[in-house]
């Protein structure tokens, strides 16, 4: 230790070293205590101490080096990215660089502790306000940020019953409520809150397996509705069938019942016709013979006859007949001829 006092001693005499040497410790001692640097995602608040423009300023220091005069003035440095303030038990869900303390421990409106896990977002809006109306370094965290969000998420999910810590809509609705109240009381102090989180909890273990049990017996009740809803409309839908195949059946035999009238309607009215026809042509032909008849009952019956015999006789060229005796005919003998067929 001598030695190195004395070396120090003699390189200080020689003025080729304490030259550079007082100007190093000169600039090292300039840089170390009288500048300050502020980071990107930071924000500096300079404090004069001494003088008649003692307090804090209001112009901000953004990112890069500033010079300080030790003694004199002061800055303080804020943090303007997003803060994380976490409430759990869990160590590993802690962020780095924000503040972390247990899980809210909340009564309900019926007299049942539930332990909720939080995260409360948040940014430093106006540094200024947040050093003049909390006070410097991080004291906003202990002052405001962490007493009055577990306050006011105390008050606002307390106002839940324990069952309705189970029902989403109704705890998103009071999560609501209390980030309304709390970011008004952060914006009075510079502070902007971002969101609140209320990302899991857990109640009593008794009365878990008392909820879970209820829930167990309310699903069942339910679905024993549902399957005896779904019996019923079965039974109405079987019915429904079973009337729509009788209407079909009903329909069917009817639409046979009139096919088969309308054959026997269509064969009567042939029939009918039929007969109308046969008898108007048997009536027809009665009328025709009768007046035929008369015709050969009338004046020119005898000559008619006696034209037709004569049409027969025209292909005769022999005609062996007696021509002596009882009986017998002359057939040159044209009157007594005629007289035989009585042809007047």
């Amino acid at each position: 230790m001598d030695t190195l006092f004395r070396v120090i001693k003699y390189l200080l005499s020689k003025r080729w070293f304490s030259v550079p040497a007082l100007l190093f410790l000169g600039g090292y001692w300039l840089t170390s205590c009288c500048t300050v640097y502020v980071g990107p995602a930071e924000v500096g608040m300079r404090q004069v101490q001494v003088g008649g423009r003692s307090g804090i300023q209001k112009e901000p220091l953004w990112t890069g080096t500033h010079i300080v005069i030790p003694s004199y003035e002061r800055v303080h440095i804020y943090p303007t990215d997003l803060q994380a303030l976490n409430r759990t038990a869990t160590s590993s869900e802690h962020s780095t660089g924000g503040a972390a303390s247990g899980p809210i421990v909340i009564q309900t409106a019926d007299n049942y502790k539930v332990s909720v896990d939080a995260t409360v977002l948040y940014r430093i809006h106006d540094p200024y306000r947040v050093i003049t109306t909390l006070g410097p370094g991080r004291m906003y965290e202990q002052t405001v940020v962490i007493p009055r969000s577990d306050y006011v998420l105390r008050k606002a999910l307390g106002e839940l019953t324990a069952e309705e810590f189970y029902q989403g809509d109704k705890r998103l609705k009071q999560t609501k409520n209390a980030t309304d109240m709390l970011r008004t009381e952060f914006a009075t102090t510079g502070i902007e809150l971002v969101k609140i989180l209320v990302r899991q909890y857990s109640f009593d273990k008794a009365y878990q397996h008392q909820i879970e049990q209820r829930k167990i017996q309310d699903q069942t009740v339910l679905k024993n509705r549902a399957e005896g809803a779904a019996a019923r409309e079965d039974a109405h839908k079987r019915e429904i069938i079973s009337i729509g195949q009788a209407a079909v059946q009903v329909a069917r035999e009817k639409g046979t019942s009139e096919v088969a009238q309308l054959v026997s309607d269509a064969n009567l009215y042939q029939r009918t016709q039929a007969a109308e026809g046969d008898l108007l042509i048997k009536t027809a032909m009665a009328s025709g013979t009768e007046l035929e008849n008369r015709a050969l009952e009338g004046a020119g019956a005898q000559a008619m006859v006696g034209q037709k015999l004569a049409d027969l006789m025209k292909g005769v060229r022999v005609i062996i007949v007696p021509s002596t005796g009882q009986g017998s005919t002359n057939p040159l003998n044209m009157s007594e001829l005629l007289h035989q067929f009585e042809v007047k």
